[in-house]
């Protein structure tokens, strides 16, 4: 029996481990160096229907029963471009660079929500034993927040446009992204959280 429920455990810890650990082809782990590039864009377009340049991210999340006794869910959300899913008409882009590096702002602005998304999930982590529904709701109200932040930057910025309203969003980003620091990804330490 003890060796079934060692299995079981262990079975649960490895699926939850392997998810976060491969990226499918194309798909590109939010990083703070290593930023996204015109051969990230898998889609090639020259089309007059289409945006010049779209991309496509998604903040997915694995939490399993025994993960409320984690002290640190940074690996169970992941913040993912999918450059599969994302394309870029060069033909048409006069600042190719530019409109990148804005991509690039609605990526690092999905980091900050992936961020929050995996502090939220630590502080009702005890809630997880009784079922779900708070996982999801979490989930519910970061994609939200997510797509209604980055329709401001949108509109703020006149899609990129304008340089102050970049810069100043890039300020804003970077700032959150510090004091959310203790949620990256890459932090594997105990996370205290201030009561």
């Amino acid at each position: 029996m003890k060796t079934v429920i060692f299995t079981i455990l262990f079975g649960f810890t490895f699926i939850n481990v392997s998810f976060c650990q491969e990226l499918l082809e194309g798909q590109k782990r939010w990083s703070s160096e290593n930023k996204l590039k015109k051969e990230d864009y898998k889609i090639k377009v020259n089309n007059i229907n289409n945006d010049i340049i779209y991309t496509q991210i998604t903040i997915s999340h694995k939490v399993s029963g025994f993960d409320f006794f984690k002290k640190n869910f940074n690996k169970n959300v992941e913040n993912i471009f999918l450059g599969n899913a994302s394309w870029i008409d060069s033909t048409k882009i006069k600042n190719l660079n530019e409109q990148i590096e804005f991509q690039q702002l609605q990526f690092d602005l999905a980091e900050v929500e992936a961020r929050k998304f995996r502090k939220e999930i630590l502080k009702n982590r005890k809630q997880i034993a009784k079922g779900f529904n708070i996982i999801n709701q979490i989930s519910n109200d970061i994609l939200a927040e997510f797509s209604e932040v980055r329709l401001q930057i949108m509109l703020e910025t006149e899609s990129g446009e304008n340089k102050q309203k970049i810069f100043e969003w890039k300020e804003k980003i970077a700032a959150e992204l510090i004091e959310l620091n203790d949620f990256s990804y890459e932090n594997n330490k105990k996370i205290h959280l201030n009561k």
